[in-house]
């Protein structure tokens, strides 16, 4: 990666907001199934906060693409953080925490593409897939930090007094974003083609469309597995809230190992070895159903990790690199944001409509296991690239 001061100091502005504010979302995360709970919430109002949070993804995406490459990167993640702690105070006050959810998901839909457009304005190459593994390694550190804060705040039962130390966190990440915004460059106006015109044109690209394809199975993965983990743990480890919370943690942990061995690897990632790990994961997934011990169900979700933070690095880097390419790199990021975040609303539509139908969390494990092993599959029949990377 280049040496120059001011890309170091962006980059690290970029790094430290995404480290403080993941770790709060996370927590906050915590922080709002309890209160759910404790308001005697349907058992659909769990899932549905993500379901929320990904809406605004998904109806945001035409406008969040541009505004991003109109925008000073850092001053936009400035205003999303001081955006999620209002959030934040407001679940203190009592808010819904599904309103406050989808409200923190609208700056979201804009942060993403300033925090992910300006990594191929910095680097390209090997040195922007080593940008995006430092990037996950964050955000993943972050999961992890995130979930046990909120489960420690859940466990001491000071839920509301914890939403305010988090809207804490929020103006310390909006402080970090200060280092961004004087050294960010300026993207001209995107040219008006469309947001229809976007997805077509990403699509069409063969690279840009597998790598689409991939990262859009995991994040809908993730989305429902956040979820479902927690539910699996508690009914068939018989673990309390805070202890079934830590085990996304665990998943994380082993996604840093995969990252840093992704943006280590001295060649790129080839199709039919992406198509491997992502069948791999899939096999993970249904293999929880013959764990019973937690020492076990570590280990096989560690193993997952690893897997997913190994398939997803390229995968990001690749799409970064042809979406700049082809269009605006905020352009693309809001593709691929509203490309995930739709299929994550699915998985986690047709999750949501399993529980209320009384399905158990074994046949949930079952189907999302093996719906990742099909649609990767799938990907697999399509026409093969020499490389993908």
């Amino acid at each position: 990666m280049s040496g120059q001061p001011s890309v170091r100091r962006t980059l690290a502005g970029v790094l430290g907001a995404q480290l403080v504010t993941s770790l709060a979302d996370n927590a906050l995360l915590i922080v709002a199934i309890a209160l759910l709970e404790a308001g005697a919430a349907p058992d659909w109002a769990t899932p549905a906060l993500r379901v929320c949070f990904y809406a605004a993804y998904v109806l945001l995406a035409p406008l969040a693409g541009p505004l991003a490459d109109r925008w000073p990167k850092g001053r936009l993640m400035l205003l999303v953080n001081l955006l999620k702690l209002l959030g934040a105070a407001a679940l203190a006050c009592g808010a819904d925490p599904l309103l406050v959810f989808g409200a923190i998901g609208l700056g979201a839909a804009a942060y993403a593409p300033a925090r992910y457009g300006i990594l191929p304005e910095l680097a390209s190459g090997r040195a922007l897939v080593r940008a995006n593994a430092a990037m996950e390694i964050v955000t993943i550190v972050s999961i992890l930090a995130g979930v046990a804060l909120g489960s420690m705040m859940v466990a001491s039962g000071a839920v509301k007094a914890a939403c305010i130390v988090l809207a804490g966190l929020y103006a310390l990440a909006a402080a970090s974003t200060l280092l961004v915004g004087a050294s960010a460059p300026m993207q001209p106006p995107a040219p008006c083609t469309g947001f229809h015109a976007a997805i077509r044109t990403l699509l069409d690209d063969r690279a840009a469309r597998f790598s689409l394809g991939i990262t859009s199975v995991f994040w809908a993965c993730a989305a429902v597995l956040q979820f479902l983990m927690i539910d699996w743990a508690r009914k068939s480890l018989g673990l309390p809230l805070a202890g079934a919370a830590l085990l996304p943690a665990v998943l994380a942990l082993g996604m840093v190992g995969g990252a840093l061995a992704a943006g280590n690897a001295h060649a790129a990632a080839t199709r039919s070895a992406v198509v491997l790990r992502g069948c791999a994961l899939g096999a993970a997934i249904l293999a929880m159903t013959q764990v019973h011990e937690v020492w076990s169900a570590g280990l096989l979700l560690a193993a997952a990790g690893v897997l997913a933070g190994a398939l997803l690095v390229p995968m990001n880097a690749l799409l970064q690199q042809r979406g700049a390419s082809l269009m605006r790199p905020g352009v693309s990021v809001a593709v691929q944001n509203f490309l995930e975040n739709g299929l994550s609303l699915g998985f986690l539509a047709i999750y949501g409509v399993g529980i209320a139908l009384g399905a158990s969390a074994d046949a949930a494990i079952y189907a999302l296991g093996a719906a990742t092993i099909v649609l990767v599959g799938l990907m697999a029949l399509g026409r093969r690239d020499a490389a993908t990377a």
